[in-house]
């Protein structure tokens, strides 16, 4: 990792690419990292030696992960949120019965 003028360079799968961002240079090679580690988790699984597949590959997977994240949060929120309605209705439910 080399970083210089507000950018950070990194290696992915045995390239480098110098990437710029507001984020901090530790997240940029957080992501960096992931990234590499998921293009040699899919080169041991497969036989596929083309980097270009692999980016596809990659990309798939990391946006299923981020899909299934999204939905299942979403799923949090609305059974919080169904909570939260069911304490409102039992704490309203004697008013306007006095």
């Amino acid at each position: 990792m080399r970083t210089g003028e507000g950018g950070i360079e990194v290696q992915i799968y045995g390239e480098r690419y110098s990437l710029r961002s507001e984020d901090s240079p530790a997240h940029l090679q957080q992501v960096a990292e992931y990234v590499d580690g998921k293009f040699h988790e899919l080169a041991k699984v497969g036989q596929l030696v083309m980097p270009s597949k692999l980016a596809v590959l990659a990309s798939l997977n990391i946006a299923d992960e981020l899909f299934k994240r999204d939905e299942a949060t979403r799923r949090r929120d609305a059974e919080v949120l169904a909570r939260i309605d069911a304490i409102y209705q039992l704490l309203h439910r004697g008013d306007g019965a006095g």
